[in-house]
């Protein structure tokens, strides 16, 4: 398996959050795409602040994967009552920190590690080059997009 870095971003909101259908919206938008999301970590502490990660992972073909470690971090969330339209309701406040890392794992099932296709590899990863660089550039593009969505989900909740 050889992975291979395509880049790290991060955003974060402060102000009106629901925690909990962020979370879900965050997992869901992956699953949407097609990627296979499991969460390696799971941490509370304060009971208003926890930490999660989350790796996804989504098969191209039998030798190529996206993959995208997600942590994201709540810190002081509080609930409060607001009024709306006249009606009072519960809302939640605090911040989320978001990051995204992303690679491309290569021989992601380690078919290629032992005997002929060991030794054919490296042959097949160059003349295979041309297709890691368009795959990358639309990685790129899916994450941008997942990112976006994620922040107007985050934008959406404040107002």
């Amino acid at each position: 398996m050889e992975i291979i870095p395509v880049g790290s971003t991060s955003f974060q909101h402060e102000g009106s959050l629901d925690d909990q259908k962020f979370y879900i919206f965050a997992k869901e938008s992956l699953k949407k795409e097609g990627y296979n999301v499991v969460e390696t970590s799971y941490v509370q502490f304060g009971g208003n602040n926890y930490h999660i990660e989350w790796l996804a992972q989504k098969a191209l073909d039998d030798y190529m994967a996206y993959r995208i470690n997600m942590i994201i971090d709540f810190a002081n969330i509080t609930e409060s009552s607001a009024m709306k339209e006249g009606k009072p309701i519960k809302a939640k406040t605090g911040k989320v920190t978001v990051q995204i890392v992303s690679s491309i794992v290569l021989d992601f099932l380690n078919r290629w590690t032992s005997g002929v296709t060991k030794l054919v590899k490296p042959l097949y990863d160059r003349m295979n080059s041309e297709t890691l660089t368009q795959r990358k550039e639309a990685f790129e593009n899916e994450l941008d997009s997942i990112k976006n969505a994620l922040q107007n989900f985050l934008s959406f909740q404040a107002s």
